[in-house]
């Protein structure tokens, strides 16, 4: 059978937390939404999401969320917070109560993913949240509000934020990834020689698709010679005669 989850978003819509450069209720029901979608979408994951909307106070409002965790059969109860200090406070971290191991993964997760400071897994077992629910229970602090270079890097690298907070929470339920293949039309496959770009993109020195193998912008009309065309897990890529790797995908590139 598979293990159930609740993912909730933290603070309400009449009581929302803290806010400054980012709102942290609105960027947590962001968080939470994406999680959620790749939990039960990418993974076979099951499970449950929640937003409180009507409590006008704090206390109301951390037992409606306690209690709709509580009501439901679940393995893993998850509360997204962002963090608030003063504007040069910046990292990622996770509170927990007894989840220390799970907590200093999704931390350390967060904070890779976004490129700032893993503040780490810390214990709070006074925090209402972690005391009240009955299951293993972490809370995520992703960012702090108030910083200008937290809140750059959550804007910039919200997918693999998410990406990774939903992996850490697979790797603990056991979910796995669901096996999905591209469509055929979708990416060149096979066929080497002169590839003109369609649409402005990157080319990387990686087949692995992230900032830091970018070498270069592969600008409209440009013309590369491929001499292979490599599958990396679900896609494909373009090698060319300089070793750097171009998307196949024919929504960038066309066979000249």
């Amino acid at each position: 059978m598979t293990k159930k989850f609740v993912i909730s978003s933290g603070h309400g819509a009449k009581v929302p937390g803290a806010s400054g450069i980012l709102n942290e209720h609105e960027e947590a029901k962001k968080v939470v939404n994406r999680v959620f979608s790749i939990l039960t979408n990418n993974y076979n994951g099951s499970g449950y999401k929640y937003h409180e909307k009507t409590a006008t106070s704090q206390d109301q409002n951390l037992a409606n969320i306690v209690n709709h965790h509580n009501s439901k059969s679940r393995s893993l109860d998850i509360s997204v917070h962002f963090n608030s200090a003063s504007a040069s406070a910046t990292g990622s971290e996770c509170l927990y109560y007894d989840e220390k191991s799970l907590s200093k993964k999704m931390s350390k997760a967060m904070a890779d993913a976004l490129g700032i400071l893993d503040r780490g897994a810390k214990e709070r077992k006074e925090l209402y949240f972690l005391r009240k629910t009955v299951k293993p229970a972490i809370l995520l602090e992703v960012c702090f509000v108030t910083s200008e270079k937290d809140a750059k890097a959550y804007r910039e690298n919200f997918e693999g934020l998410c990406q990774a907070i939903a992996k850490v929470i697979a790797d603990k339920l056991d979910y796995k990834k669901k096996e999905s293949k591209p469509k055929k039309s979708e990416y060149y496959t096979e066929g080497n020689g002169l590839y003109r770009i369609k649409k402005k993109c990157w080319a990387y020195s990686k087949l692995k698709f992230d900032k830091k193998n970018r070498v270069e912008v592969c600008p409209e009309n440009t013309v590369y010679t491929i001499v292979d065309i490599v599958k990396y897990g679900l896609v494909y890529r373009l090698k060319t005669k300089s070793g750097l790797y171009i998307t196949a995908k024919k929504a960038f590139v066309e066979k000249v």
